[in-house]
């Protein structure tokens, strides 16, 4: 009796072992291989001082990056996983030490248009106003503003569609034919109005309205054509300063949108173009 109570014995503390064992063995292999390598993948971060930040429109080097396993759980879309991709690659935004890369992060496109887009110059005779801390990679909204050109050319178009059918309904009306003449030449204004309206129509907007909003800025021209920095070594001075004065910017839109925007011009249209990002 007391020789089986002690063979029952040893066999619960093997079973306690074996238990023990497989609990230790697999939070083991979780925390060694499952987590790691299942449940996680490398990606690219940021290596920069404690405090410090790697400022927008900097042209990352191998040292600024390192790779690191993240839980998958916690990877932002867009992740960058290999060091080669953004290698002298220019920041979007200032970023801080262990930013994971995602590509709206880093310029990985080069800002080179898609398919469907184009990039745009826009001549300084069009621009209304223009901020002068403006740089490449920035975000703009694009107002429409009336210009004097516009105005003129509007005036000069109702003023001799008006003449010319107040001319025309006065050489119809017959001297002394009364009311029924002046209702006949009143018609006659009209009618020839409209048709000269409908012959110049062109997009109208109301004055200074937003037209396109979160617009690339691709480059920003000095009237030398030379780029615009901070500084010859790029932005390190959080736009105090510049190497040149803003005379013209290149848009990243889509050809859709150039297109209207140059029938605006066209017309006599001004561009106030205001930094939001």
């Amino acid at each position: 009796m007391a020789s089986q109570r002690g063979h029952l014995l040893r066999r619960n503390y093997l079973f306690a072992f074996l238990i023990l064992a497989v609990g230790f063995g697999g939070l083991l292999g979780y925390d060694l291989y499952f987590k790691p390598y299942v449940l996680s993948r490398t990606v690219v971060k940021i290596k920069v001082a404690e405090g410090s930040f790697l400022p927008k429109n900097y042209e990352l080097k191998p040292s600024d990056l390192y790779l690191d396993s993240v839980q998958t759980k916690d990877i932002p879309s867009g992740v960058i996983t290999d060091i080669r991709q953004v290698e002298d690659k220019i920041t979007n935004v200032n970023l801080t030490n262990g930013s994971i890369l995602t590509a709206s992060l880093v310029d990985v496109s080069d800002l080179e248009p898609q398919q469907d887009e184009g990039i745009f110059p826009i001549p300084k005779e069009a621009i209304y106003a223009i901020n002068g801390s403006l740089r490449s990679r920035d975000k703009v909204d694009i107002y429409l503003v009336e210009g004097d050109s516009a105005n003129q050319s509007r005036s000069g178009r109702y003023g001799s569609a008006t003449a010319g059918s107040t001319n025309s309904g006065t050489a119809g009306t017959p001297a002394g034919g009364g009311a029924a003449a002046e209702t006949a030449a009143n018609t006659a204004i009209t009618g020839a109005a409209s048709t000269a309206g409908a012959a110049n129509t062109r997009p109208s907007v109301p004055a200074r309205k937003v037209f396109l909003t979160g617009v690339t800025v691709n480059y920003v021209r000095t009237e030398d054509n030379n780029d615009v920095q901070d500084s010859e070594n790029g932005n390190t001075n959080n736009r105090f300063t510049s190497t040149g004065k803003v005379a013209a910017p290149e848009l990243k839109l889509k050809k859709s949108d150039g297109e209207l925007l140059g029938q605006y011009l066209e017309q006599g249209k001004k561009l106030w173009i205001v930094r939001v990002e």
